[in-house]
């Protein structure tokens, strides 16, 4: 018993056709799925400005400048155990206490 087949052409053509309604159909489902890009604000999208501005690195420079008797001693112990060095505190600065005035109005 023989067994009769398509043409190899025919058989090329219902591959292609198959392929292109599979490839059109997830075309049209990626489109219906993928979300909408997002609107962007314009100030976000204008362009930097890459110049530094000199004088605020000077402020920053300048507000970060740390004395030498402010930075507390380092101690390396090789080999011993580990002790903790005390860190030296200021003394707190004596405020001034508000006065009570005298008022207008009669104390009852």
């Amino acid at each position: 018993m023989k067994k009769s087949s398509l043409p190899k052409p025919i058989t090329i053509l219902i591959l292609t056709l198959l392929t292109a309604l599979i490839w059109v159909g997830l075309s049209i489902y990626r489109t219906v799925t993928v979300k909408p890009v997002a609107e962007v604000p314009e100030n976000i999208l204008k362009p930097l400005n890459p110049t530094l501005n000199t004088d605020v690195l000077q402020k920053i420079e300048a507000s970060i400048f740390i004395q030498d008797s402010e930075i507390p001693p380092i101690n390396i112990n090789v080999g011993g155990t580990l002790t903790p060095t005390p860190i030296p505190t200021a003394a707190p600065e004596a405020t001034a206490i508000p006065e009570a005035s005298p008022s207008a109005s009669p104390n009852p």
